[in-house]
């Protein structure tokens, strides 16, 4: 399978599902793996879960990527309660029909070996040093997230047998080289012929507006002239961005924390520990004895390194020896860190120890005293933690002040200035189309526009708008949604009536002219441009022109096709196609177009296996209310 894939791997689809190994990071998580306590669930798939903890972990790692790509531009989207609630949404649809594919993939009874895994693992890059695997990378990587090797194969099994449902359908999409030239002929088509424009403008002065007319056409756009509802709002910004401003840490803060907190800023004594491992597998009788076994042959002077690598079941510290890296205490199985660091003299071997994943023999290769940080070192990292903790406090303390003075005295938010010295501010009319920004989110317009906000006017409660910034509302004026009297926007009215029955004389001289053309006969009324050889891309004649020039059929020999379009700017055309000119096979195009049909193939069917599972699954969303699925 992986063979396949390594000969399609310049396919984008294929870098896609290959890339499908390192999405496990952001959209699995690691709670399945790690902890037995029951989670909360965001949705159920065909009755299995997805926690929360996988969705919180995906969300997070979205919202990394994506800070990473759109940078500074990122915080503005952020603080849009909009994008929250899309982003969350768009996350747990990925992780459902992740879910379905595994459950497809199950099934079908797919499987991935264990050697499958192996090299998948090893191809991961974030595993990589100079382009080689490099296992001490590996382990640390596993254990700053989390993971232990078994727990991290077991994902990584996970992914190649949904991957390979994905590419077996896939993989089913072909494109034949009769179909890739006959694309790029007809992308690289030229076409002639010729247009004529005929002015709408032209037509204004033989229009009569009658009033019955004019009536008719309001009635009929009534919507245009809607004044949807409006409010005038005072308003309380509780922001942590000014708290920020006024937060200060002190020399003698800093100190007090770094020695309030020494077990931070100190390494405890490592340890580097070798082992074999044998699985129970099916007989774990029989994987007992086979470890004991392997105990006494190291009793009679055996090689360590040497048995682990023929014997151990582990995938990657069997090739080297048996080694495991340098270890902290909290790392690992518990069973297995109470035997290995029993041991206190380097070259000292454990007995057979029993964990959650089988029999292991422990030796202690290599330890290393602590070491404490000094202060000037962590110095900047302690005032920013400091600064964090500091503006999180005084940003809450302010939010429960605000909410306190605003709700003793509701109709006004002159305590909340003489107090905490908070400007009010005040908004001009506004609709819900036109909020300004800082009243422009879900939450704050539902207040602002509620019915017990507008006729009592009183403040509201304390609405967050983002994570640091929230807001208390009063409405202080409000106007109902009305429709602007047609003597209001008769002008307007009848200057819409005037340019569309303009438009429609224009349309008639239009009809006439090509009518002239299908009799074969001169046309002298217009003047017509003349198209020569024109392609899909032409940028030097209206773009509606150029659509319909690439419309209408291929005419006849001897015979033109003609056709009329009214333009961007409201004029009408005359288009005549005269000629058709194929367009040539470039071999140098082949490949990469190839590509591009297979690719859109693929995605296709990628696209209607995910709606076919939708289609026959149960699926329960269970997000708040204002997560929306789709």
């Amino acid at each position: 399978m992986l063979d396949r894939i390594r000969e399609g791997s310049q396919s984008l689809w294929v870098k896609i599902f290959l890339v499908l190994i390192a999405l496990t990071f952001a959209l699995a998580g690691i709670g399945g793996y790690i902890a037995n306590q029951p989670e909360p669930t965001v949705a159920l798939v065909n009755g299995e879960e997805i926690t929360q903890a996988e969705f919180d972990r995906a969300v997070e790692n979205e919202r990394s990527r994506q800070q990473q790509q759109l940078g500074d531009f990122y915080e503005q989207l952020a603080r849009d309660p909009r994008y929250t609630q899309n982003l969350r949404a768009r996350v747990v649809n990925d992780l459902v029909n992740q879910k379905l594919l595994e459950q497809a993939a199950k099934a079908q009874g797919l499987r991935a070996s264990a050697a499958q895994v192996k090299a998948a693992i090893r191809d991961i890059s974030s595993f990589k040093v100079a382009g080689q695997f490099d296992n001490d990378l590996y382990q640390t990587t596993l254990r700053s997230l989390g993971y232990t090797p078994d727990g991290f194969a077991a994902l990584i099994r996970r992914d190649l047998v949904t991957q390979q449902l994905v590419q077996g359908l896939v993989d089913s999409e072909f494109v034949l080289p009769s179909e890739v030239d006959a694309t790029q002929r007809l992308l690289g088509q030229l076409r002639s012929g010729r247009f004529a424009q005929i002015n709408t403008a032209d037509y204004l002065d033989q229009v009569e507006v009658t009033d019955a007319a004019v009536e008719s056409w309001y009635n009929e756009n009534i919507e245009r002239f809607a004044v949807p509802e409006q409010v005038k709002v005072a308003y309380v910004l509780v922001d942590a961005g000014t708290v920020a401003e006024q937060v200060v840490v002190t020399d003698e803060e800093v100190q007090a924390y770094y020695e309030g907190n020494e077990s931070r800023y100190s390494q405890a004594p490592q340890y580097r520990f070798s082992h074999i491992l044998i699985e129970p597998g099916d007989d774990p009788a029989a994987a007992e004895a086979e470890a004991q076994a392997l105990l006494e042959e190291l009793e009679s002077g055996a090689d360590f390194a040497t048995l682990a690598e023929e014997h151990s079941d582990d995938i990657f510290s069997g090739e080297q020896g048996g080694d495991l890296d340098w270890i902290e205490p909290g790392t690992m199985d518990a069973d297995f860190e109470e035997a290995a660091f029993a041991l206190d003299e380097v070259g000292n071997v454990t007995g057979v120890v029993e964990s959650s994943f089988g029999y292991h023999i422990i030796k202690l290769t290599d330890k290393r005293p602590g070491s404490v940080t000094p202060l000037a070192e962590v110095r900047d990292e302690i005032v920013a933690n400091l600064r964090e903790e500091r503006v999180k406090q005084r940003y809450y303390e302010l939010q429960q002040d605000v909410t306190e003075l605003t709700f003793e005295i509701p109709d006004t938010f002159a305590p909340v200035t003489e107090e905490l010295g908070i400007a009010v501010g005040e908004t001009d009319w506004f609709s819900r189309e036109t909020a300004p920004a800082v009243m422009d989110s879900p939450a704050v317009l539902a207040e602002v526009f509620s019915n017990e906000l507008i006729d009592e006017r009183l403040n509201s409660e304390l609405i967050e708008i983002s994570d640091t910034e929230s807001v208390v509302v009063r409405v202080v004026d409000h106007k109902s949604a009305t429709t602007r009297q047609l003597s209001e926007v008769r002008d307007q009215v009848v200057e819409n009536v005037r340019r569309e029955q303009a438009q429609e004389l224009a349309l008639q001289a239009a009809d006439e002219i090509m009518a002239q053309i299908h009799a074969g006969e001169e046309v002298s009324s217009v003047e017509f441009t003349e198209l020569d050889e024109v392609s899909r891309q032409a940028t030097d004649y209206p773009r509606a022109v150029v659509q319909t020039l690439f419309d209408m059929a291929a005419p006849a020999e001897g015979t033109v096709n003609v056709d009329s379009v009214t333009t961007g700017n409201g004029n009408v055309a005359v288009v005549v196609l005269t000629g058709v000119a194929e367009g040539t096979v470039d071999p140098a195009r082949t490949t990469q177009l190839q590509e591009q049909l297979q690719n859109s193939y693929m995605q296709q069917v990628y696209q209607a296996v995910i709606e076919a599972l939708r289609a026959d699954a149960e699926i329960e969303i269970m997000l708040g209310s204002n997560d929306e699925t789709s």
